[in-house]
């Protein structure tokens, strides 16, 4: 279902760059797991979305994390990432979320909502609730608790990550 609905939100005809989730084609970094698919970037500090194959959750890219923190989940499937982002008004939250505290985070969205209250992401964020039948919801304490049961172990990455790393090849 989540490769459905990403194939929807591409279909929308909004400016996902106007949330964040700019689309490009795949540059993988020495942090992006084999046989990632690509949601969208950030667009900027390589940070990206991705999918893995058999598992419905997005997950967060973040070049700039450390070893356990390359690659955390953000959500449990795609809607839920949207309601989160719905919520946030951007997906820049959603990738640092990991490293703040909560009032860090709440001060963040309130920051971010003054600075981009513009009538196109209101307008982009209507037709997505519209299209997926969404409400915004907080995601502070469902990607930490998503975040808190990862296990990073599971991942797949390539020779280069280990290379860039210094670590041996598990």
């Amino acid at each position: 279902m989540t490769r459905d609905d990403l194939q929807r939100f591409r279909g929308l005809g909004i400016d996902p760059g106007s949330i964040s989730l700019y689309q490009q084609e795949d540059a993988a970094y020495f942090c992006t797991p084999i046989d990632a698919e690509y949601v969208g970037w950030l667009g900027y500090d390589g940070v990206h979305f991705i999918l893995l194959p058999e598992d419905e959750r997005v997950f967060c890219v973040d070049p700039w994390g450390e070893e356990g923190s390359y690659v955390l989940p953000v959500a449990r499937d795609f809607r839920e990432f949207l309601s989160f982002v719905l919520y946030c008004r951007d997906t820049a939250p959603l990738s640092q979320l990991y490293q703040m505290t909560e009032d860090r985070f709440r001060y963040t969205l309130a920051e971010e909502t003054d600075a981009e209250g513009s009538a196109k992401v209101d307008a982009d964020l209507a037709a997505i609730a519209k299209k997926f039948g969404l409400s915004p919801v907080d995601p502070f304490e469902k990607v930490r608790a998503l975040q808190a049961a990862f296990d990073p172990s599971t991942l797949k990455f390539s020779d280069e990550y280990y290379d860039t790393l210094g670590i041996e090849r598990e």
